[in-house]
């Protein structure tokens, strides 16, 4: 039996591709040595699916050893659309099937990979089986030819992923709109993927999660891997249509928090965050015909809260209650979305019913204006607009053959880049939403206007600044990875 963690997992990615010579002569020898039967079968469809979960487990294991892969083994999952719906699907460009159980069970058999069945806990949730590399496999994978940056996605691979109400992936048919927001990902896909992104002071290049934001904690460890096979971005709309939803997804900056985004380097060079200050209140004014930074100053989450003393506490709950109620079909659902997001170990306090209400009643009273939105589930709406703002801005960047990163409402670029950055953000907002006002907050990272103010008062701090954006402190792992980076792109450029 093994000691590994069966919850540190992801699921199979049916993606995952390669078109390097050797990676296929990997995939034949593999199959030729342990998995042919000797019987008649179609071998080409065997090899693909086999290609797909070699590769895919050797990404895992190249990034993280500990990592486990889910993958469906029951033949109703390959049929009823939670692979593969019936023909080819958009979603499944490569038409993985359940051919891919039959593999699973090949390798299993070669002693090529470990596997732990699909199981229930306690409390009656369900798990998917689980898989992994043995030492037989990694050794495989050590003497092969192929290496880290030789591993990708299928070329084709959708990037428009349109959901229906059950939040499932859902048919429809292209049009020049979804063509041209297409082609922008595809070509913003391929700028992330030759852009060196990662942080300096990560020796491995690992970050390990806050526990879950609920009252009872799981005690289970998250982990990102800060990696160059973790950088693929998509939309995704929502209801089955585009007018909700649309946000970009992907790339593991998403999944870090402000402190640890703040370490980014993009092809070694430190970046800056800007985000657009309570975009989605603003939004929602909008929406309502009005601008809101034209009549006042003041913060929409700075709000009493009963119970709740500490005035920093009392505006992180208003703005996490604030943002919910927008996105709330209805009050109960709001209460209880809040109360499965909150942090209560940051936010130890106790919100009965009759609070949440008060507090509901506050924001309403606070922005007579927007009330009739609140708890309608116009969230999805607002994603809408503040995604065509962000591709507004990712558009121009990609122009350039500049690198950007999205977290949603803020963007990350490179030193200098932030005045061209602020400038899109308040031309994005008024292209999409026809007002002109914009509050922006940057993060704490020096920007170009700081250096060069502060460095006309002190030559050695300028200088010592200098020498941090061209060289940063980076740890050896950081390092090598750049290396291998730059080694790699420059053989292909």
């Amino acid at each position: 039996m093994t000691d590994r963690d069966y919850q540190h997992s992801r699921i199979l990615d049916v993606h995952r591709w390669s078109e390097h010579q050797e990676a296929n002569l990997f995939v034949d020898e593999v199959y030729d040595t342990f998995l042919n039967r000797q019987e008649p079968e179609n071998t080409s469809i065997k090899k693909k699916h086999l290609k797909v979960i070699l590769l895919d487990l050797y990404v895992a294991w190249l990034n993280d050893p500990d990592l486990n892969i889910a993958v469906h083994m029951s033949p109703a999952a390959y049929s009823n659309g939670t692979v593969f719906s019936s023909g080819k699907s958009r979603y499944n460009e490569l038409n993985i099937k359940v051919s891919t159980i039959d593999i699973v069970h090949r390798l299993d058999e070669a002693g090529l990979i470990g596997r732990k069945d699909g199981w229930q806990d306690s409390g009656g949730k369900g798990f998917l089986t689980r898989i992994w590399p043995t030492p037989k496999l990694t050794k495989l994978f050590e003497d092969a030819a192929f290496g880290f940056f030789d591993i990708g996605y299928a070329e084709n691979r959708e990037t428009i992923i349109l959901r229906d109400e059950n939040k499932v992936d859902a048919p429809y048919d292209d049009t020049p709109v979804v063509r041209e927001m297409r082609q922008l990902l595809y070509d913003y896909n391929k700028l992330l993927e030759k852009t060196f992104i990662d942080i300096q002071s990560l020796d491995v290049p690992r970050i390990k999660l806050p526990e879950k934001k609920k009252r009872r904690q799981s005690n289970k460890q998250v982990f990102v891997n800060i990696t160059h096979h973790d950088k693929f971005v998509r939309r995704i709309f929502n209801n089955k249509t585009f007018d909700d939803g649309g946000r970009f997804y992907g790339g593991w900056w998403q999944r870090i928090d402000g402190d640890y985004r703040k370490g980014i380097r993009m092809n070694d060079v430190p970046t800056v965050e800007i985000d657009y200050s309570s975009l989605h209140v603003i939004l929602a004014y909008t929406e309502a015909g009005l601008d809101y930074w034209q009549n006042t100053d003041k913060d929409p989450y700075d709000l009493p809260v009963r119970g709740v003393n500490n005035p920093e506490h009392s505006r992180d709950i208003t703005k996490l209650f604030f943002l919910l109620s927008l996105n709330a079909s209805d009050e109960q659902a709001l209460f209880k979305a809040f109360r499965s997001e909150l942090n209560y170990k940051a936010y130890p306090y106790t919100f009965p019913d009759e609070v949440l209400a008060e507090l509901l009643d506050t924001i309403k009273q606070s922005h007579p204006d927007i009330a009739h939105l609140i708890c309608s589930g116009a969230g999805l709406k607002l994603m809408n607009i503040d995604s065509r703002i962000c591709e507004y801005v990712i558009a121009d960047f990609v122009r350039t053959d500049t690198p950007i990163l999205t977290v949603h409402d803020s963007f990350i670029v490179p030193f200098e880049k932030e005045d061209r950055l602020l400038q899109l953000m308040k031309e994005a907002f008024e292209h999409v939403t026809y007002k002109t006002g914009i509050k922006a907050k940057f993060n704490t990272n020096l920007t170009k206007k700081q250096l060069y103010a502060h460095g006309a008062q002190d030559r050695n701090w300028f200088l010592d600044m200098v020498s941090f954006v061209n060289k940063g402190s980076p740890s050896k792992g950081y390092v090598k990875r750049l290396t291998r980076h730059r080694e790699y792109f420059e053989q292909i450029s």
